[in-house]
């Protein structure tokens, strides 16, 4: 997505605000007050970008839960290496990956499938699964990058986290849908086929499906997206009625950015959850994007943000985690103060706010309600933050592994969130 200025949860044009670009980007987390209104409104649009790679790999992590160029230097710290991310866990650890002629693409990548292999048991294509890609014309649909891709994440005995039915992003809209002549009734038809015959084909081989992404604004109140003039809020629910009439397996989530420190966003969608919970509509959880920084929004707001999922018998998914170390937002950041270079400290202070991160969860979260954690991407230099959120105009390493897919010491931080060990810049 791209940025404009609003909340500080800039979406940045990648990935559905979130982690959908371009070719598949995230989203970032609001910053603070002050520092949100310069952010407003990057959320919508995004352009598919490149997907990052994971570490060295082993095989089937997974079994037990269905349910290159390098642009910036960092220097290695002192730590355990970590074997097995995704080991520690009893829920899927996930990662996106890009495909194909995407940058950063894992299909000719040895070293980044290492690492996918050996540390995370659930992929999520960050890109070539969403609608324009599934469903570029109205009697049209193309699922062969995506049947392939869903081949790499079997043969590695990984699960496969769908993502997303349907997303508001221009670049995303189908041309047949921007042009699509009909009145309420028959847009929601439309969706209905368009989500039905999607969902029909992945039902059975995908563990869930990010449903309806990025719906509700920054600041509370639903996105005036193309489905909400056609439909008001009724496509949303609509979306996840049908797919679960095609697939009765799948964990069906709501995903946004930003509702982890948007008051009035997150109180949008708790009545948006209420509403679906009296009138029975089949939602199984939401996913909390996250793409935050290493000082906003704190640990306590985070959690609470969690609760209300929890406290509605919902599961929670961090989707589409990156913490960034320059928060363009920041004063020191606008003084001139930009982090140019991976220090040893910076990597170990980064460590310990992945390890809050986690730990956060794993303490909100109950284990039946854990769905899961996923990293948006593998390798600093593959984030989408470095073109959308900085535009390029220097390095960051948001990310777990470096631009040679070296485990970074935020590797061992989630480690430790998962394990339950202390949280620390050591």
């Amino acid at each position: 997505m791209r940025f404009t200025s609003a909340t500080f949860s800039v979406c940045l044009l990648l990935s559905a605000c979130g982690g959908d670009a371009d070719p598949g980007s995230p989203t970032v987390t609001p910053a603070p007050p002050a520092v949100a209104d310069a952010v407003a409104g990057a959320v919508a649009d995004a352009v598919p970008a490149a997907d990052d790679a994971p570490p060295p790999a082993m095989a089937s992590e997974a079994d037990d839960m269905m349910t290159g160029f390098d642009s910036g230097s960092s220097e290695k710290t002192s730590g355990t290496a970590v074997s097995r991310l995704s080991r520690l866990a009893k829920f899927p650890v996930g990662v996106s990956l890009s495909y194909g002629n995407e940058a950063f693409s894992y299909n000719n990548n040895p070293a980044q499938q290492a690492a996918i292999k050996t540390h995370f048991s659930q992929l999520t294509a960050g890109n070539i699964m969403k609608m324009s890609y599934l469903h570029p014309d109205r009697d049209t649909y193309n699922f062969t990058q995506a049947d392939d891709f869903l081949k790499f994440a079997r043969d590695n005995g990984k699960t496969l986290h769908a993502h997303t039915l349907i997303w508001h992003s221009d670049y995303q809209v189908p041309a047949f849908m921007k042009n699509y002549q009909g009145d309420k009734a028959a847009w929601l038809a439309m969706l209905k086929t368009h989500v039905q015959t999607i969902a029909t084909h992945f039902s059975g081989k995908v563990a869930s499906w990010d449903v309806v992404n990025e719906a509700i604004n920054d600041g509370g109140g639903y996105r005036n997206s193309i489905f909400y003039q056609k439909t008001g809020a009724d496509y949303i629910e609509q979306a996840f009625i049908n797919a679960r009439a095609v697939d009765k397996k799948a964990d069906l989530y709501y995903n946004d950015y930003n509702i982890e420190a948007d008051t009035a966003k997150l109180q949008t969608l708790t009545n948006m959850l209420d509403g679906f919970k009296a009138r029975s509509v089949p939602i199984s959880g939401v996913g909390f994007q996250m793409h935050i920084f290493m000082d906003y929004p704190s640990v306590s707001t985070i959690s609470a943000a969690f609760k209300r999922a929890v406290d509605r018998n919902l599961k929670v998914k961090i989707s589409e985690l990156d913490i960034p170390i320059n928060n363009p937002f920041s004063a020191q950041y606008k003084a001139g103060d930009i982090k140019r270079e991976l220090t040893p400290a910076l990597a170990l202070a980064q460590k310990k706010r992945y390890c809050e991160v986690v730990k956060a969860y794993m303490d909100t979260v109950p284990a039946k309600l854990r769905g899961g954690v996923t990293v948006w991407g593998v390798s600093d230099p593959s984030s989408w933050l470095i073109a959308d959120l900085f535009k390029n105009a220097h390095a960051d390493w948001p990310l777990l592994f470096d631009g040679g897919y070296q485990q970074k010491p935020a590797l061992r931080g989630v480690a430790d969130g998962l394990s339950g060990k202390a949280c620390t810049n050591t």
